[in-house]
């Protein structure tokens, strides 16, 4: 018996030994608000890893998340620290609140907190990846007031100061620490892609902030492409046994996108 206990003992550890443990740190961009089979089930983490596991990859994914919160928040809350010393992760993803990379934030705190969790996830796991989610403008009509009260122009103004600014922490990442992959996910860039070639699929929830399932999907799998560089096509579009089904012609287009944007990001 006590053989055979190792024995088994030996092959569990084998098989973890061989997967990608991939930690998420982010809010409800990540855990998937406003669309419930989503959010219920693990959010973009859970859709991350059905993707990944149906072409063919060993994938576990754990989640530290906080409606509304950023990464100031979580570099000093103990389950962020517990959660990046309870194993040597593979790859750590990295979401800041929506606005906080921008002029209506504070462009140089993200740089700094983003500087910080690099320190921290070396300490624990020094070969780890770090992703960083690139989040999305808010669709027009929406959250837009205009310079005389601080905000932005339109869509165009804020994904661009989003893009820089992520575009940003990755080069002063990179040129820290060379040997480690960091990368940025483009999912705020596929979604200003799918609104101009696509515009009969909405991504945008009825808040006009988050996402519907089908937005959080292209984030799943412009993250899965852009780890793997694996091609979105052929991804699945049933998760969480059955519960959520995306529209096969939706999902072609999304998986085409996301091909598309996260082609040539790695670094």
């Amino acid at each position: 018996m006590r053989q055979a206990l190792f024995v088994l003992f030996v092959t569990v550890t084998s098989l973890s030994a061989r997967a990608d443990d991939i930690l998420f740190i982010g809010n409800s961009f990540t855990y998937g608000a406003t669309a419930p089979l989503v959010w219920l089930n693990g959010g973009v983490p859970k859709l991350f890893e059905e993707i990944a596991l149906a072409k063919g990859r060993q994938v576990a994914t754990s989640a530290v998340t906080a409606g509304g919160k950023g990464l100031d928040y979580h570099l000093v809350q103990p389950a962020t620290e517990a959660a990046l010393s309870s194993k040597t992760w593979t790859w750590v993803v990295l979401q800041d609140y929506s606005i906080r990379p921008t002029h209506m934030g504070n462009v140089a705190q993200f740089l700094h907190d983003g500087e910080t969790f690099s320190e921290r996830i070396a300490q624990k796991s020094p070969a780890a990846g770090i992703l960083l989610y690139e989040t999305w403008a808010r669709p027009p009509g929406a959250f837009y007031k205009g310079s005389a009260v601080g905000g932005f122009s339109g869509p165009d103004q804020m994904m661009d100061e989003l893009h820089d600014a992520y575009g940003r922490l990755r080069d002063d990442l990179a040129a820290k620490n060379p040997n480690r992959e960091v990368r940025v996910a483009l999912v705020g860039t596929a979604f200003a892609r799918v609104a101009a070639q696509y515009p009969e699929i909405d991504l945008n929830a009825a808040d006009r902030h988050h996402a519907t399932a089908e937005g959080y999907y292209l984030a799943a799998l412009v993250m899965y492409k852009t780890i793997y560089r694996d091609s979105a096509k052929g991804a699945p579009t049933r998760f969480f046994h059955g519960l959520l089904t995306i529209p096969a012609d939706d999902a072609a287009k999304l998986q085409e996108v996301a091909d598309e944007v996260a082609g040539g990001v790695a670094k």
